[in-house]
């Protein structure tokens, strides 16, 4: 594991005011990898899902476990305890263009109608699924300092922070007695490489390091089990 003489064993804690739109992995380190790229580029490092495979080379305040290899990964759980919600529901957010302004549109002197079936104006009605928790802990093994100061102006984690979702009202970070960032009492606290769990049956096929959604990231992983 690659560690600096300021690396320590963390704990980091969000409390929440509001439900996340996320699912239940949450990793910390892809909302660091996201503060890091706004506060040391330009323009800010983001693709979309399938585009740009390049790595998002950044310094990051976290130990890396096989540094230098295909597999690496950081020194980082994933939400804890699995599951991290007590509740989840289903919201929805809507587009819709209001047909009783369509008199004010000017369609160059020619007869025209508004479509909200399809194209550019388009309704929707879609669901947004939620889940609810006063907080979330991860662990981590990396410089507390700077871990602070990344998450000092994150505001919201998950989808959909601008409609308010995701709301942290406060984040802690503290010394653990304890490296939990992979392991803890046995289980696994974050999705490894299949070679580096071969006893855990729980496999998936999902990212191992931030972007989690760009292929280059994706495997099969060996993953946390279900309980807290």
């Amino acid at each position: 594991m690659a560690w600096r003489k300021t690396f320590r064993p963390l704990k980091v804690t969000a409390h929440l005011r509001t439900g996340v739109v996320a699912d239940r992995w949450l990793p910390l380190d892809g909302i660091l990898l996201y503060q890091i790229s706004k506060l040391n580029s330009v323009e800010q490092y983001a693709t979309l899902p399938g585009g740009d495979d390049r790595e998002c080379h950044q310094s990051m305040p976290l130990a890396v476990v096989h540094p230098g290899e295909r597999n690496w990964y950081y020194a980082c759980s994933w939400a804890q305890p699995q599951p991290w919600w007590f509740a989840e529901g289903c919201d929805h957010w809507n587009k819709r263009f209001d047909t009783m302004y369509s008199d004010l549109i000017d369609f160059g002197g020619r007869r025209g109608n508004v479509l909200i079936e399809k194209g550019r104006y388009k309704s929707y009605h879609m669901p947004v699924y939620y889940r609810i928790a006063i907080r979330i802990h991860w662990y981590c093994v990396g410089d507390r300092d700077e871990i602070e100061q990344l998450l000092m102006t994150v505001t919201h984690i998950g989808k959909k922070r601008v409609y308010g979702w995701g709301r942290v009202l406060a984040w802690e970070v503290t010394p653990w007695h304890a490296d939990w960032s992979v392991w803890r009492d046995g289980r696994l606290t974050r999705g490894v490489p299949v070679e580096d769990a071969p006893s855990v049956t729980t496999r998936l096929h999902y990212g191992l390091r931030p972007g989690y959604y760009k292929p280059a990231n994706q495997m099969t992983l060996a993953m946390p089990d279900e309980r807290g």
